[in-house]
């Protein structure tokens, strides 16, 4: 799976579990301080994040995030508590995690990687 879906998976999986506004991820295996604003689909992001704005923390769910214009690759995410579990549409990249605080933990299953990350910074911006 490609770096970027995993901070994408990161970000929503987090927006969605802890309910709360993020700005930048810290990314213990990089040991590297992600800008949300920073990421290419950073508007996408951003619209994603003013959709989620009364959503209910830790609400169980299935979600869908575009990853990119064409509809052709989307993250697909089920979330069931403060557990998360999905895939990748049009590949083999399947993950799982869950969200414990403000800590973030991804098993990216095409890789066999383990992912950790924190929640650093929160966007203050309320709109």
């Amino acid at each position: 799976m490609k770096k970027y879906n995993r901070t994408r998976i990161a970000f929503i999986a987090g927006r969605l579990i802890t309910g709360k506004r993020i700005a930048s991820l810290y990314d213990f295996n990089d040991l590297l301080q992600i800008e949300i604003a920073s990421l290419p689909d950073a508007d996408s992001l951003a619209e994603f994040d003013g959709k989620c704005r009364d959503h209910a923390a830790g609400r169980s769910g299935k979600y869908k995030y575009w990853v990119d214009c064409k509809k052709d690759h989307a993250i697909d995410l089920s979330i069931n508590g403060s557990t998360f579990m999905g895939r990748i549409t049009g590949s083999t990249a399947c993950f799982l995690g869950n969200v414990r605080g403000d800590l973030i933990h991804i098993y990216d299953q095409e890789d066999a990687l383990l992912l950790n990350y924190r929640i650093s910074e929160l966007s203050i911006n309320n709109k």
